[in-house]
């Protein structure tokens, strides 16, 4: 079946947890609902429901994923992978990997990482969480900087 083009109006300030959660639209199973737990500012904070966590014992699904992912969501993930935890604003990033629609880009290259990850039945790598200001934080908590750093490095061996 084709695909069908929908235009919606979004407010400005929400566009980015529209991007989130339609990258969770788009990778949850048909019929069941985009993702689980509590909705709140900046949406949850893996959409992924039921899906588990990274843990050091999924290094080749890691691996996989980064050699997935499209050059400017291995700019977003290099940058969040260098820096564990650390909560970069989406204009920030935006910025610095030169990307034109600013914190919306952002937000829009991770539909791919997120249909990756949720066939692997894996949360999301990147977290998010809503700003004061209306825009969002993306950050990579350290466990899992430092899976996808290894993972990182045995992809571009190959």
């Amino acid at each position: 079946m084709a695909d069908k083009q929908i235009t919606v109006a979004v407010p400005e300030e929400r566009v980015p947890e529209f991007y989130l959660w339609f990258a969770s639209f788009l990778s949850a199973e048909r019929g069941a609902p985009p993702w689980g737990g509590r909705r709140g500012r900046g949406g949850p904070r893996h959409p992924f429901g039921d899906a588990t966590a990274w843990s050091a014992a999924d290094a080749d699904a890691a691996t996989w994923l980064y050699g997935k992912l499209a050059p400017p969501a291995q700019a977003l993930f290099d940058l969040l992978i260098d820096a564990p935890g650390e909560r970069r604003a989406g204009n920030e990033i935006a910025a610095r990997l030169g990307l034109e629609k600013g914190a919306h880009g952002v937000a829009g290259i991770l539909a791919w990482p997120g249909r990756y990850s949720r066939k692997l039945g894996r949360e999301l790598p990147l977290a998010t969480e809503g700003r004061d200001d209306g825009g969002t934080d993306y950050y990579m908590e350290p466990a899992v900087a430092e899976i996808f750093a290894t993972a990182r490095e045995r992809a571009k061996s190959r």
